[in-house]
């Protein structure tokens, strides 16, 4: 449900333990850049589970 870009910076951050700075080195983004991208994802992942917890309470 992310996109591409999105899946890859937060598998960087929390499945292989980079720091953003790292994630910034590594890809070439702007730090800023980095940090809001992965907050962006977040929230897009937070949205789908909020959905799926609804619809597994609404039966």
């Amino acid at each position: 449900e992310l996109p591409e870009e999105q899946l890859q910076l937060v598998q960087m951050a929390f499945f292989l333990g980079h720091s953003h700075s790292q994630i910034a080195d590594e890809t070439g983004l702007p730090l800023g850049t980095v940090k809001s991208r992965i907050r962006l994802a977040f929230g897009r992942l937070r949205h789908v589970l909020e959905q799926d917890a609804q619809v597994d309470t609404d039966f």
